[in-house]
């Protein structure tokens, strides 16, 4: 009941931000922008998107022990597979999905790679703000409220990472002390017959966590966090390059950032967030006309959607094809 009401209200949500994003359109204005999209940039928009999820499935690989690495393969298949259920259903269902795949695949319980995910997830804000503190240091930015918005997105990275960072040590530690009261508190709230395997599962979570472990595998993994973020960046000014809205690759920086916002609210394949986020960028900080940031916004937003759920689907098939087999 409550996972359908978590649906219900997350689609309004999504429709009150659809109408935001559309109203005011000038739909024949719209429409002149789409014929005049670059269907080459639109091409290479679309092709970044593999090598999103290949970049990702590198940086992910490096959260697991040598030993119980499955291959960079799987990860890629598994980003696949979890974006696709985050572009269908809200609530970043999909984060739970990869984990679950990795696991099943590789030597790894669900709960370890569940904490690489959280791992993941916090290093992405990160990255961003890391990125968007660069653009700011070279590029201040005019606009009083814009430049207190993206200074905000860079503290609260930081932040999030530093109590992120602090909390694993701080557990580790407990654990490598045998400080034990505080966990046996928590556990003596949960029925007896689940305590053991709360316990393991609370152990490979944060186990799973420990990126710092070794510091050079900290290091690479935010060298390769970086490199993620600047193909995002890179594939947005492709696809904004097709409507011609043309800034120079740095500049769309703090709009990725703005649109990493967007996203992050819990609608069905992020309709809505996506959509106001960069519909205000495009027009309240660059200054183009409405109907062309309508029509990069629809577009690039569909062709993540088709693109990513199309790869999901083929390797749904394929998975489905392999269980088939192994059965008979």
């Amino acid at each position: 009941m409550k996972r359908h009401l978590r649906i219900v209200l997350s689609s309004v949500l999504a429709v009150v931000l659809l109408y935001i994003f559309f109203r005011g359109t000038n739909f024949k204005a719209l429409l002149v922008s789409l014929k005049n999209a670059n269907p080459f940039y639109l091409l290479g928009f679309a092709l970044f998107l593999p090598l999103f999820y290949f970049l990702r499935a590198v940086r992910w690989r490096l959260l697991f022990d040598k030993e119980d690495r499955p291959s960079i393969k799987t990860f890629f298949l598994a980003n696949i597979v979890g974006f696709s259920i985050n572009y269908m259903l809200p609530g970043r269902l999909g984060e739970i999905g990869r984990a679950i795949y990795i696991s099943r695949k590789g030597k790894v319980s669900s709960s370890y790679s569940i904490g690489t995910v959280v791992v993941e997830r916090f290093f992405d804000a990160f990255s961003v703000g890391l990125l968007l503190l660069f653009y700011l240091l070279l590029f201040p930015v005019r606009s009083g409220k814009l430049r207190e918005n993206l200074y905000t997105i860079i503290f609260v990275s930081f932040i999030a990472v530093l109590l992120l960072v602090a909390g694993i040590i701080i557990m580790e530690l407990m654990i490598k002390k045998g400080i034990k009261a505080p966990f046996l508190f928590i556990l003596k709230l949960f029925p007896e017959r689940f305590r053991e395997k709360i316990k393991n599962s609370a152990k490979s979570l944060i186990y799973g966590m420990n990126f710092i472990n070794p510091p050079s595998r900290a290091v690479a993994f935010i060298i390769w966090g970086l490199i993620v973020w600047i193909s995002v960046v890179l594939q947005y000014w492709m696809g904004l390059m097709a409507f011609s809205v043309n800034r120079p690759p740095i500049e769309v920086i703090p709009f990725t950032a703005v649109l990493l916002v967007g996203v992050s609210i819990p609608t069905p394949g992020m309709a809505g967030g996506f959509e106001v986020a960069s519909k205000f960028f495009i027009m309240e900080v660059w200054h183009y006309p409405q109907s062309v940031a309508v029509a990069a916004t629809l577009t690039l937003h569909v062709l993540l959607l088709v693109v990513t759920l199309s790869m999901g689907a083929v390797v749904g098939i394929r998975e489905s094809m392999v269980v088939e087999g192994g059965e008979k």
